[in-house]
């Protein structure tokens, strides 16, 4: 039988190849860094995600906006109520996004809801 206090008996000899190796976030590529900010989320918000585009927008001033479209102005509400775990994500994932928008396409134009890292409507 096992003691379950007894650490000396349990063999433990992992290889630094068996531990995940997780890269930095400086050496991720952005579909990398996208993949990432979609893991921060629960499995209703992923699925969400999943059926949604993304873009980044870079500025000359060296900042930037994620453009998130969403397929429909439902999927858009949902994700607006999940404003404040977007930021989050944002800021763990891309150090020079500023904004966030969740767009819809109506009528053949692209209607956005910009957001702040606060999560304010601009």
């Amino acid at each position: 039988m096992i003691d379950p206090y007894d650490f000396e008996n349990d063999d433990f000899d992992l290889e630094d190849e068996d531990l995940l190796n997780i890269k930095p976030i400086s050496q991720m590529t952005e579909g990398e860094k996208l993949q990432r900010f979609k893991r921060f989320f629960d499995s209703s918000s992923r699925a969400m995600l999943q059926d949604c585009l993304f873009r980044i927008v870079n500025y000359e001033d060296g900042t930037g906006t994620l453009e998130i479209l969403c397929p429909n102005e439902v999927i858009r509400q949902r994700l607006s109520k999940k404003k404040r775990k977007i930021t989050n994500s944002i800021n763990t994932c891309w150090s020079h996004i500023r904004w966030f928008s969740l767009c819809v396409q109506q009528d053949g134009e692209l209607d956005c809801q910009k957001f702040t890292r606060n999560g304010d409507l601009v």
